[in-house]
């Protein structure tokens, strides 16, 4: 059980690091406004994660549920 969830953890801790280089990405390389970045990744994500979420992600802050 504890196998399953370090991996689950570890996925989540990819997936997130994947969303902070895309919004370094699309902030820093392409000059896009944060707004508009996030909610370009919260197209990219449909279904699974929203815009609040992201930005939580991005900013390092929030309360992930059972982790």
């Amino acid at each position: 059980m504890t196998e399953v969830k370090d991996t689950k953890q570890d996925d989540i801790m990819k997936r997130n690091e994947r969303i902070r280089k895309r919004f370094a990405y699309y902030t820093d390389t392409k000059h896009l406004d944060s707004e508009h970045v996030l909610d370009l990744l919260a197209d990219e994500y449909i279904g699974s994660l929203k815009r609040e979420t992201i930005w939580l992600i991005v900013r390092r802050t929030g309360h992930y549920k059972n982790l």
